[in-house]
């Protein structure tokens, strides 16, 4: 292990436990168990690789076994010719959502089914509070936040989800000040359109969020209600915002207003 890697362990116990941890397995495995393995999870909870070569040689991830079976009182000890360093957990993804239908079943549970996620979150404009969601809306819109791995699209997850024929279109108030809303509908429209219901009481809508790969983002644009046409870089009128469906939007709200 490099020098400047020891030292910066010296001053980082919590990476140093995780590199020790990952250097450890639950049981007694001797290194015949070991050989007939694919992999090994670690106390750490990451899985170790074992591979064995053609003449017997048997590596757990690029370190190759030594010495083998040593017995202590509390297991086995095989030593080996490196430092085994766990694998970088993949950063967190937040994704800006919304559903521009009401689902037969709009249960959580349901709607996100197969979902490996962290959080759900929705802006509860009243209270002015994070909260988590027990049911996904149509109109609102939610924080989801997943590993990179995952990808999370709306507009995938949902293509199959069954649509309850409503017999009056979804509405919401919004109040005052920001709010997280999602289109009602399922093609992409100017705000000027989307938002005709709340045009004299809303300033500017944000969106859509696009995520990176280092686990934050930026918003595409910001529109101005009442505004024509690119305004600087980012910053648009509201007759050529696009509010897109299954994607999520901040509206600020000069006073409060029913969305439709």
């Amino acid at each position: 292990m490099p020098n400047e890697t020891l030292e910066a362990l010296q001053s980082d116990t919590d990476m140093l436990t995780e590199i020790l941890l990952y250097h450890v397995a639950d049981g007694k495995l001797m290194a015949a168990d070991v050989a007939n393995l694919t992999n090994i999870t670690t106390l750490q909870e990451s899985n170790i690789t074992v591979n064995v070569t053609e003449d017997g040689r048997v590596f757990v991830d690029e370190a190759e076994i030594i010495v083998a079976d040593v017995e202590a009182s509390n297991g086995v000890i095989h030593a080996i010719d490196a430092v085994l360093i766990p694998p970088e957990e993949p950063p967190l993804i937040w994704y800006f959502f919304s559903i521009p239908f009401e689902a037969e079943n709009t249960t959580v549970e349901s709607l996100l089914e197969g979902v490996d996620y962290n959080a759900l979150l929705y802006y509860n404009a009243t209270s002015e509070l994070f909260e988590t969601p027990t049911d996904l809306e149509p109109l609102k819109g939610y924080w989801i936040n997943a590993p990179a791995t995952v990808e999370f699209d709306a507009s995938e997850q949902f293509a199959e989800t069954e649509r309850k024929v409503a017999a009056v279109p979804p509405s919401m108030k919004l109040n005052q000040g920001w709010n997280a809303i999602g289109s009602p509908v399922e093609e992409a429209l100017p705000a000027d359109t989307i938002l005709l219901s709340i045009t004299d009481y809303y300033s500017k809508v944000i969106g859509p969020w696009v995520p990176d790969e280092e686990g934050t983002g930026t918003y595409a644009f910001v529109g101005y209600n009442g505004l024509n046409g690119t305004l600087n870089e980012n910053q648009v009128g509201t007759d050529i915002f696009e509010v897109a469906p299954y994607e999520g939007y901040w509206v600020y709200m000069k006073e409060e207003g029913g969305f439709a």
